[in-house]
């Protein structure tokens, strides 16, 4: 039984490679998922294979899914240089021994996901093998490839959970309350009430003392027989109340 050894490098990172083995008669997209296992590639998206010449200058494309391309090529008819549009070739229905003729055959595989690497390919060397082991398999692994820093997931804001509701108490029926014939009265209470109410009510009702009239406070002082000079205008001759007193200032003949 034949295997193809193929010798794979990246084209950014000298310290990754990977040796693979894989039987003649097995698929392109065989190929792609050892190189994904072996490589720890992740979430593939779009993937290629294309064959190159002896400088890795690319020719045909093998393509992961079915992708239609424009091609220029030179057409003998007319003469001059064509753009046609054709469906490329899918990796599943592809053979490995149906694309290589050249025992030192290159390639070139270009992932793309979540990050973009390029691997040169190149056929190491021929194999016979009566193993009975499966295929394809990694037999030399050296290097790894370095991965982007996971983007943390944007962080959810959580919301409160609802307070829980409390229970409402149903207020007292009109007719289930307590009626005021049904209060208790405190008799001593009421009699101190009655008490108190009838002591406020004789202070009221009690006869105020009315003052002195100015006539007995005159009889006091012993001038309450004296007319009382009610106005000053009641009198015709004011000169008559002064004559009494005339002479008050001359001296006494008894000096």
């Amino acid at each position: 039984m034949l295997i193809y050894h193929f010798r794979i490098v990246s084209v950014d990172h000298e310290d990754f490679l990977r040796e693979i083995q894989i039987q003649p008669k097995q698929s392109f997209l065989d190929f792609h998922a050892i190189l994904v296992e072996s490589a720890e590639l992740l979430h593939c998206e779009k993937a290629s294979f294309f064959l190159t010449d002896k400088k890795y200058h690319k020719n045909k494309e093998i393509t992961l899914k079915s992708e239609k391309r424009p091609i220029r090529k030179y057409d003998e008819d007319l003469d001059q240089v064509i753009t046609e549009t054709v469906t490329l070739p899918v990796m599943k229905h592809a053979r490995l021994n149906e694309y290589i003729e050249d025992p030192h055959q290159k390639m070139i595989y270009e992932f793309s996901g979540k990050d973009h690497f390029s691997f040169q390919i190149e056929l190491f060397r021929i194999l016979k093998t009566d193993e009975r082991i499966s295929f394809p398999r990694c037999v030399k692994r050296v290097g790894e490839l370095p991965k982007k820093a996971e983007q943390p997931l944007p962080e959810v804001t959580r919301q409160a959970p609802p307070k829980p509701s409390q229970p409402r108490i149903p207020l007292p029926k009109i007719q289930d309350t307590t009626k005021p014939d049904a209060l208790v009265e405190d008799e001593e209470e009421l009699a101190s009430i009655e008490n108190d109410l009838s002591l406020l009510l004789e202070e009221e009702t009690a006869p105020l003392s009315i003052p002195a009239s100015p006539a007995e406070d005159s009889e006091e002082y012993g001038y309450a027989n004296e007319e009382e000079m009610e106005h000053i205008e009641d009198y015709d001759d004011i000169d008559a109340i002064d004559r009494p007193y005339n002479g008050y200032d001359q001296e006494s003949d008894d000096y």
